[in-house]
Formats: C-alpha cells, structure tokens, sequence
C-alpha cells in the first residue's frame, strides 16, 4: 500500500502557502540541532510561486544550505538554468549549482560528493512531469532502473530527456530519499489524474519514475496539489 498522503487546495497560492510554512517548519527543526539546515528543491515552471513564498518568509536564511534535484545541462546563465533561478528567487541562502566540471558525468560526481556532508536534507522537494518523470529520471531513458533502486548508494546522474535540453543532471532515488521530509508538488487537473492512476495501483503507471516514488519511498510522500 502506498504511504503517499494527498493535500489538495483550491487555489495555487493557498497551497505554494501552505507548503511553503511545511518547509520552514523542516528547515527550524533542523535547526534546533544542527548549524545548517538543508533543502533540495525541483527545477523549471512549477516552484516559481512556492519560492516567492518562501523568500518572504523569516528565516536563518545564512544557514540554509539549497540545491536541486536536478538541472539541466546548459551554461549558468542560460534562462533554462534552475540553479540561476535558485539564486534569484532566493539570494540569502546558499545554493549549490550541480554544474561543478566541465563534463556533465563529472558534475554529477561532483555534485553527488558536495551533497555528502549535508545528509540527511531537512527536506526534499519534488515536481513531476506530464510524463511520470521525477527529478530528471525520465521513462524509458538508459539506467533509469539502477537509478531507482534504494539498494544502490546516493548519487547522481546524468539523465536524458526527451526533449531539449535533452542532458539533465539529476539526483538518483536513494539520495532523493536521504531526507527527513519527502513533498510533491504538482499542478493542474492532467497531473492529478496521473497521481491518482499510481495512487490505484493503476498496472499501466508501475515503471514510471512517480510510480516508485510515491509506492516505495522509504517514508510517506506528501502531495501537495492545487488546479
């Protein structure tokens, strides 16, 4: 049985509200006993209202610690950057950029190492596409399977999209899960059928990515939805 626990709202702004109180909640009590707090939050059009949210919000914002869940292969001031997006939405806070080489398998070690020290995250966020994809583990794409497996030491990856641009950077299932909080964020009537469809155990959703997601993370996913 899935352990996913389903939020919905009426609006986008009550829920990028609500959730973005859930993540500072995260990030205090991480706080309470440790010097940084950090947090991994989704890339591209989704989190644009969740960060205006969380930018407001007063918080010890030298000490917390943001990257991604993953990145697109571009330069760092590309308009498909999300670490460039990060920097904007919120300039107080730390932000790894995954891009840390000049390959894109060597960013991907490097970043998974950088990440290390900062384990387990006070919180991990992530989006979906229309496609079932998480993070950048697309369906269908090369080692997505070894990607998924929680037997296997978090890490990253280089990923590969169906569409440009098509190399991603992306954290593997095991190192999205070294977290004390696992959220969803998703958009829209198209993405609520999905998530229902793997919620019923639909057999037709069970090797998407969001399928393993939300049916064997090690904790419960919190959804949180809005039209």
């Amino acid at each position: 049985m899935s352990q996913a626990l389903l939020h919905t709202f009426a609006t986008q702004q009550a829920c990028n509200t609500a959730l973005s109180d859930q993540l500072a909640s995260c990030i205090t009590q991480a706080l309470q006993t440790q010097d940084k707090a950090s947090l991994l939050l989704p890339g591209g059009r989704t989190p644009a209202g969740l960060l205006g949210c969380l930018k407001q919000l007063d918080l010890s914002w030298p000490d917390i610690y943001v990257s991604l869940t993953d990145e697109r292969w571009v330069s760092d001031n590309s308009a498909h950057s999300n670490a460039k997006m990060l920097r904007g939405a919120l300039p107080r806070a730390t932000v790894l950029d995954p891009i840390l080489a000049s390959t894109a398998q060597d960013s991907s070690e490097a970043w998974a190492q950088a990440l290390q020290p900062h384990l387990p995250f006070a919180a991990t966020l992530l989006g979906m596409g229309g496609d079932g994809h998480i993070a950048s583990l697309f369906p269908g794409m090369p080692n997505l399977m070894t990607a998924l497996q929680l037997t296997e030491p978090p890490s990253a990856l280089v990923g590969l999209a169906p569409d440009e641009p098509k190399v991603r950077l992306s954290l593997n299932f095991p190192m999205l899960c070294a977290t004390q909080w696992l959220g969803l964020l998703v958009f829209g009537d198209r993405k609520r059928l999905m998530i229902d469809r793997v919620l019923a155990n639909d057999p037709t959703t069970q090797s998407l990515p969001i399928y393993h997601l939300l049916w064997h993370a090690p904790m419960p996913v919190q959804i949180y939805w809005a039209p």
